[in-house]
């Protein structure tokens, strides 16, 4: 099975820096699951990405400049989990098509951060698993799935556990795109999964037991789109 990782910078940077233990478990889990599957990871800014864009902002430079600063920190965190795969890992952070093509071609774990302005690394993920081709898109972030409104706002914030591509872009496609936060995931990644149509797991990514349990089609916590 070809599947794609999308994990989020809100779980493998939360607090400033990487988080050196979830990247060891994330790791091992991923090499593992390397032995059956085909595997390419995507990964977000996490907080220090974000401080970093919220600070430069009062500089008011432009959002395509933002966008790159957030690219640049995206790929500092995809070394990380290049540096703790090791050998499994293609060895550099991919950047663009050709070098996914020729990471997929390597046999190994490929890995990327953002790839170009405007886009988030949702959207990212779901053109690789077009690309790719891919089975399964797992979308791993710091919630347990996708919410009818956002949980860290509001306790009576209600879990669905199956929504349809076209409800998740009906959710975001009126939010003018910015550098740094969002919601369920950008425009351009819902769009391409209204078009692609390839079965989506959003899940907290931090919990690899139920990750487990959501490649084997077993019960778990998350959502399900498509």
């Amino acid at each position: 099975m070809r599947i794609v990782f999308g994990i989020g910078g809100s779980i493998i940077c939360p607090r400033g820096l990487p988080d050196v233990l979830y990247l060891k478990r994330l790791s091992r889990f991923m090499v593992k699951l390397r032995q059956k599957h085909e595997i390419i990871i995507i990964i977000g800014g996490g907080k220090m990405t974000k401080d970093y864009i919220k600070t430069t902002r009062k500089l008011k430079p432009s959002e395509n400049l933002l966008d790159q600063m957030g690219i640049l920190g995206t790929r500092m965190n995809a070394l990380t989990l290049v540096a703790a795969l090791g050998k499994h890992a293609y060895p550099k952070v991919v950047e663009n098509k050709e070098e996914l093509e020729h990471g997929i071609a390597s046999k190994r774990i490929v890995v990327l951060g953002g790839t170009v302005p405007g886009q988030t690394t949702d959207a990212v993920a779901v053109a690789a698993a077009k690309f790719f081709r891919a089975d399964l898109l797992i979308i791993g972030t710091n919630v347990k799935g996708v919410y009818d409104k956002d949980p860290h706002k509001y306790r009576n914030a209600n879990m669905l556990p199956k929504i349809s591509p076209k409800e998740v872009y009906r959710m975001v496609r009126a939010k003018k795109h910015m550098a740094g936060p969002i919601g369920v995931m950008d425009q351009v990644a819902a769009k391409l999964l209204v078009d692609t149509r390839i079965k989506t797991v959003f899940l907290d990514g931090r919990k690899l037991d139920n990750m487990k349990n959501a490649l084997q089609g077993k019960k778990f916590t998350g959502t399900v789109i498509g």
